[in-house]
C-alpha cells in the first residue's frame, strides 16, 4: 500500500514539513486524508474577521486540495470542525451548505480553547473517498 502525499498549487500557505493531504489506494477506492486547514492568505495571515469568512476560504482551499488528489467536494465523506466558539456553529453550517448543499457528509464539531493563532476561529478536517472508475468489458456479438 503506496501513501502519496499532496501538496496543491493553489492551497494559499505553503508550510515545510506540512502535507495538505495523503492519499492511499484501498479496495477499489482512493481514500483521501485531508490535514486540518485554517483561514489563511498567501502571506500567512489569518483572512476573515468570522467565522462564516473564514468557512468559506477553508473549504475554498480544500476543493482545491482535493482536485489536486483527484478528489471532489462531493467524495467527502467525513468532516471534522473546530471551533473556538461553538455558539458559531450555525454561521458554519451555513456555509457549508453552500459548499455540500443537502448532501451533507458525516461531522464532528467540537469547541476548544483555541487554535494554533489567536485569530484562527476554526479549523476543518476532512476524509474523501473517491471509487475507481471501472471499464465495462463490452461484449462481442455472439455468433
Amino acid at each position: 500500500m503506496a501513501i502519496e502525499h499532496v501538496n496543491s498549487s493553489e492551497y494559499l500557505v505553503p508550510i515545510e514539513g506540512f502535507t495538505h493531504a495523503a492519499t492511499v489506494d484501498v479496495g477499489g477506492a482512493r481514500w483521501v486524508f485531508v490535514s486540518g486547514l485554517t483561514a489563511r492568505n498567501a502571506q500567512g495571515e489569518i483572512e476573515g474577521v468570522d467565522v462564516a469568512e473564514q468557512t468559506r476560504l477553508i473549504l475554498t482551499s480544500l476543493r482545491a486540495i482535493l482536485a489536486e488528489a483527484g478528489a471532489e467536494l462531493s467524495d467527502v465523506v467525513r468532516l471534522v470542525t473546530y471551533l473556538v466558539d461553538i455558539e458559531e456553529y450555525p454561521a458554519l453550517n451555513e456555509v457549508r451548505r453552500q459548499f455540500f448543499g443537502e448532501a451533507m457528509p458525516a461531522e464532528t464539531s467540537v469547541q476548544i480553547s483555541r487554535l494554533y493563532d489567536r485569530l484562527q476561529l476554526v479549523e476543518i478536517e476532512a476524509t474523501a473517498v473517491v471509487a475507481r472508475r471501472t471499464r465495462r468489458a463490452r461484449r462481442s456479438p455472439v455468433a
